[in-house]
């Protein structure tokens, strides 16, 4: 599906720019200059080998902007650079396209064609629209709307609404995505576009409607998308149309007619021989079979997909499918044994997609963060510029109305020049009160915005994977119940496994909290943590804690790498001091916190072997990364580890001493 998406909106692009201003020799006389007839041949040179041979069409395409420049040709010009946008985005090379587009876009401004404003600000909304900023692609489509709009070809009006509801698609405002392929599907029914224009529109509107889980409409459209699409010409189209009609109908448990257009779809992908279409078409027949519990038949077709999986080296996605439904067919023939291992990967799979999910989110914020950080400093930058500008030209007059009152008198001009000053050092306090609001402002917006997601990923981690690892478990132990004496080694190992993510998940959910960043919060949940712990083994626990009298506020980061110091220190204890009793004392000062971990055990002496040991050297690296210490001191009697953390300064206080 994603795919398809993105063929479609090459196409369209494609549609859009040769509507625009298509390459012909129609209109070159013999008559024309031979320089200008140079560049329009270049150009359609190369625009025929740009898909074959891309690097040697672009430099072509480079060497028509520069001598069209050079000559002043605008026609040459404005051609070059939608022809040279186009194919810098097809290669990813988006920065390069984009100062381009907004050169030619300077230029037009100072033009009178609207044609050519129109293609630039159309290259720019292509640029943005590959690079994934999708408002920033709105934008210039919409600035690229009125000569489309007004353009007599209404298929240009068709391909301009066409991109925009792609675009309200993937900021998923589903809504108005369907308005916009609405609207494309009216000019196109109105130009007389081709059959596959049109299905293209259906096709666009249906994968909306499976995104809201409208099945029922999409199918409907997906039929109308097939009933205009050729057997012959659109085997590409139909074949992706036919497995997801097909993924439809074992949505819907239509399992006769979805095994129907699966098949159907092998059929035609095998002229097209595409493996990577292959696979999806046999891990989804597959997946229809489980459903129909016809589980051999699913073995066989996931082991055709396995081996193509595995000589294409697909995405993680794939391989987690095939996994999924290879231990469904086991468990449905009753091969537990050999569902473990395909269970265990599909896990294993899961997981890392979901931790490479969960780094890109954060990574596509960070880089929002960043965005919006840049914008606001050039807004602010050019806010000073501005001022002081003004305050420049205001001195300057005030200069030559002393200039010329100097001759009649000389107390005039020392009086305007004192009311100068004062204004300018007026204007100098307003902007650094202004800095001093701008710079608090900008640094809240920063920490809600972390709180926020810091609370999305927690909700979501609570809600999604802990619910998940909490069944786990149940279904473990359950397990064990009805095996009675003879649980198998690996159930006891799922429970256990599962027990542990679901503390280590808690640790972090915690640490993401925000609710949680305070000081005592960090005192009561380590010493409940300790209590816990200790309860389940022989040791007797001491405690000295207590609470800070002051409200001091700790990020998560800080906290965790607390927290996860005094945990390794209570593991070691347990693991290797061979203790009788450990004690706990956590004191918060006025300006810093301590934390003392000892016990009766037999100590250790330090050597290369324990300085080498990851979990001393954690606890010390994680203390340095808060800006505190960790420091183990071991005898014969005993083991003591001393914390040290220093509480950070409030985030206004930079601001406060501007």
């Amino acid at each position: 599906m994603k795919t398809f998406l993105m063929l479609a909106q090459r196409l369209l692009i494609l549609c859009f720019f040769l509507l625009l201003s298509p390459l012909s020799s129609v209109g070159q006389s013999a008559s024309a200059p031979s320089d200008t007839s140079y560049i329009m041949t270049l150009l359609r040179k190369a625009e025929t080998i740009e898909m074959q041979q891309p690097e040697k069409a672009l430099r072509d395409y480079q060497k028509a902007y520069t001598f069209a420049r050079r000559i002043g040709y605008t026609k040459g010009y404005f051609e070059s650079i939608r022809l040279t946008t186009y194919l810098l985005d097809q290669l990813g090379r988006h920065t390069e396209s984009q100062k381009l587009a907004t050169e030619g876009l300077q230029k037009a401004l100072r033009d009178t064609s609207e044609q050519n404003r129109s293609t630039c600000y159309f290259s720019l909304a292509q640029s943005a629209m590959f690079q994934g900023k999708n408002k920033e692609a709105i934008h210039y489509f919409k600035k690229a709307a009125p000569f489309m709009l007004a353009h007599k070809n209404r298929r240009k009006a068709a391909v301009l609404y066409q991109n925009l509801g792609l675009m309200y698609e993937a900021e998923k405002l589903y809504p108005q995505a369907l308005t916009y392929f609405n609207r494309a599907l009216k000019y196109d029914l109105i130009a007389k576009s081709s059959q596959l224009d049109i299905a293209l529109d259906y096709h666009s509107m249906a994968t909306v409607y499976v995104k809201q889980n409208q099945l029922p409409m999409a199918l409907a459209y997906f039929r109308r998308t097939k009933s205009l699409l050729s057997q012959t010409k659109d085997l590409h189209f139909l074949t992706s149309l036919y497995g997801n009609i097909a993924n439809l109908h074992k949505e819907l448990s239509h399992f006769d007619s979805s095994l129907y257009y699966y098949q159907n779809a092998l059929r035609m992908n095998r002229v097209l021989n595409n493996p990577l279409q292959q696979l999806h078409l046999l891990a989804g027949l597959a997946e229809t079979y489980n459903e129909m519990k016809q589980y051999e038949r699913a073995k066989t077709l996931l082991d055709n997909a396995y081996a193509l999986a595995r000589q294409h080296k697909v995405g993680l996605s794939e391989f987690r499918n095939i996994y999924r439904e290879y231990a469904n067919a086991s468990l449905g023939l009753g091969d537990y044994k050999g569902a473990i291992p395909w269970y265990d990967r599909y896990i294993e799979t899961k997981d890392s997609l979901s931790t490479l999910e969960a780094k890109a989110l954060l990574e596509e914020y960070e880089v929002k963060l960043r965005q919006a950080e840049s914008r606001q400093k050039l807004t602010e930058k050019q806010r000073q510029i501005d001022q002081l500008a003004q305050a420049h030209q205001r001195q300057q007059l005030w200069i030559l109305i002393a200039g010329l009152v100097v001759v009649a008198a000389v107390g005039s001009l020392v009086f305007a020049y004192q009311y100068s000053r004062q204004r300018q050092r007026a204007s100098e306090q307003a902007l650094l009160a202004a800095q001093r609001a701008n710079s608090l402002a900008v640094m809240q917006s920063e920490l809600q915005g972390q709180q926020k997601e810091r609370l999305r990923i927690s909700k979501e981690m609570h809600d999604d994977l802990g619910a998940s690892l909490t069944a786990i478990g149940l279904l473990s132990e359950v397990v064990k119940t009805r095996m009675g004496t003879e649980t198998a080694p690996e159930v006891e190992k799922i429970s256990t496994i599962s027990a542990d993510m679901v503390t280590s998940m808690n640790e972090i959910i915690w640490s993401l909290n925000t609710r949680n960043d305070s000081l005592n919060g960090l005192i009561a949940y380590t010493r409940a943590y300790t209590s816990e712990f200790i309860d389940n083994t022989p040791l007797h626990l001491r405690t000295r804690v207590h609470e800070s009298a002051q409200e001091v506020t700790i990020q998560g980061s800080d906290r965790r790498n607390i927290f996860l110091t005094v945990k390794e220190a209570l593991h070691n204890v347990v693991k290797h001091a061979q203790a009788t009793e450990v004690s706990l004392t956590i004191r918060p000062e006025t300006d810093r916190l301590h934390i003392e971990v000892s016990d009766n055990g037999r100590g250790f002496v330090p050597n290369e072997q324990t300085r080498l040991r990851n979990g001393l050297t954690n606890m010390q690296n994680r203390m340095v990364a808060s800006g505190g210490t960790c420091t183990i001191s071991s005898s014969p009697g005993g083991t003591t580890v001393k914390i040290t953390y220093p509480y950070p300064l409030p985030a206004t206080a930079g601001i406060l001493q501007m």
